[in-house]
């Protein structure tokens, strides 16, 4: 795949494509996609989003308000949204051009916020300097991408990278 430095930031957005039975797998073989990657000359940095909402939840003010009733946490999802967002953004900060940004773990984001609203949010705020990969356990069907193959799916113009049996 050429390295294109001339794309827009969705542009520069990677799907990394897989079944979600594959979690465990994915995880436990990370280090082997930074070996290529830097064997291709390019840095990788990996951020693991895993228990953000937690860590996000337990520094909430309102977090005995949400416990007591836990329909009151709608209200205040747009907030998390935009704490996941400017964190990825404080991470894209330390790539270079030549960075591949890898993103695992937005499967836990299911049942709470889109991970869609998640990325867009992002790709708004933030330059995205080489390029930001997301591990996707779902599904594509064109440029119509689903989270754990549940969701009904967003459009996204992401260059998907996908298994091949």
């Amino acid at each position: 795949m050429e390295w294109n430095e001339m794309l827009s930031g969705e542009e520069k957005v990677w799907f990394c494509v897989y079944d979600p039975s594959y979690e465990r797998n994915i995880r436990a073989r990370l280090s082997e996609f930074k070996i290529v990657t830097e064997q291709a000359k390019h840095n990788w940095q990996e951020v693991d989003v895993t228990g953000m909402f937690e860590r996000w939840l337990a520094d909430n003010e309102y977090l005995e308000d949400y416990f007591a009733d836990p329909s009151l946490l709608k209200y205040d999802l747009d907030d998390f949204v935009t704490c996941l967002a400017d964190h990825l953004a404080e991470r894209l900060k330390d790539a270079d051009d030549s960075t591949v940004v890898a993103v695992i773990g937005i499967g836990s984001l299911y049942g709470i916020v889109r991970a869609s609203a998640v990325i867009d949010r992002l790709i708004r705020s933030t330059k995205i300097p080489g390029r930001l990969m997301f591990f996707f356990p779902g599904d594509r069907d064109g440029r119509n991408y689903r989270l754990l193959k549940a969701r009904d799916g967003w459009n996204y113009l992401a260059t998907p990278i996908e298994a091949r049996e």
